[in-house]
């Protein structure tokens, strides 16, 4: 929950600065454009891109529809940060999961070592017990009571049964997530490749011509909450398939040597399901990981390669 809460408070500062230069820039550009009067820009900007008729620019009609766009900016990027949000905790819920799971199934030595204690202790006080009883009663001692010890359950296989359970649950919440995550982030993931590409351009095209510095302003502002979105959902996705990989070695590590067949037997079979890579996969194409950070990046970048080159004149 403090890193949900962190990452929100970080989000809130690359999406509010963002947004406040988009909706300021057009009126500093008017402040600006105003004061110079040799500049041919004397029609009124507005936060966001729009046609408008020419009497639309008088007032009171163009301080209303400068206010609800931004508004309306606000708005979508407060929705998408806390989308974003929802998203990132419950990936840091599954990863906490398969968390909890490595430190039960490593613990199961520790928990057998103790059992065993107690069960050599519980096994010495029924003895003596019995003994008290065939004193007392001799010869006329209970047929029941010559049964001395309960049938041993194996307190370990039922630990591992349980955690095996456990194991089972994350694998079902994965695959929810991964449901309601494949469409949604891999066309967000798209759109931000792209954004990331054509504001590069726009921005190296703006500050080699001739002009003022608001709208190359726009467009960088934007870029960092683009990239901090991206990288969000590759290492969390990450997290979860390391935390997954770590389930082998700490099966290995539980003191299975001492075990019976059946307990070595369906321990194999947890450790084979371990070794099934947990990812959550996107567009039926990608999975959320490091290696897709870079996918995105290089796709930035060979789009950005190929639009310089069409710019190239012949």
């Amino acid at each position: 929950m403090q890193i949900s809460e962190r990452m929100y408070r970080y989000f809130q500062a690359m999406a509010i600065p963002a947004v406040t230069c988009w909706v300021c820039v057009p009126l500093v550009s008017s402040v600006m454009t105003s004061a110079d009067k040799k500049s041919t820009e004397q029609r009124r900007q507005f936060p966001l891109p729009a046609w408008v008729p020419t009497s639309f620019d008088a007032s009171p009609t163009y301080e209303i529809l400068y206010a609800i766009q931004s508004a309306f900016a606000m708005i979508t990027a407060e929705s998408t940060v806390c989308t974003d949000i929802f998203f990132f905790h419950l990936m840091l819920m599954v990863a906490a999961e398969l968390e909890i799971l490595n430190d039960c199934i490593a613990a199961m030595q520790e928990s057998r070592s103790k059992t065993e204690g107690s069960k050599d202790k519980q096994d010495s006080i029924k003895r003596q017990t019995y003994t008290e009883i065939s004193d007392f009663y001799g010869s006329r001692c209970p047929q029941t009571n010559l049964k001395i010890l309960p049938e041993d359950k194996s307190l370990l296989y039922l630990e591992l049964r349980k955690n095996a359970r456990h194991h089972q649950s994350v694998l079902r919440c994965v695959s929810l997530l991964q449901s309601a995550m494949s469409v949604s982030i891999f066309i967000l993931l798209s759109i931000n490749m792209a954004n990331l590409c054509f504001i590069m351009f726009v921005t190296v095209e703006l500050l080699q011509s001739e002009g003022n510095m608001s709208k190359p302003l726009k467009t960088i502002f934007v870029m960092p909450a683009l990239l901090y979105q991206t990288w969000m959902y590759c290492i969390f996705g990450q997290i979860i398939t390391d935390q997954n990989e770590k389930l082998v070695d700490s099966a290995f590590g539980c003191g299975w040597t001492d075990t019976d067949s059946r307990f070595k037997r369906s321990l194999a079979i947890v450790m084979m399901a371990a070794t099934r890579p947990l990812k959550i996969r996107i567009g039926k194409t990608c999975d959320l990981s490091r290696a897709l950070l870079l996918q995105v990046l290089n796709g930035t970048y060979g789009l950005l390669n190929m639009l310089c080159n069409f710019n190239t004149p012949v």
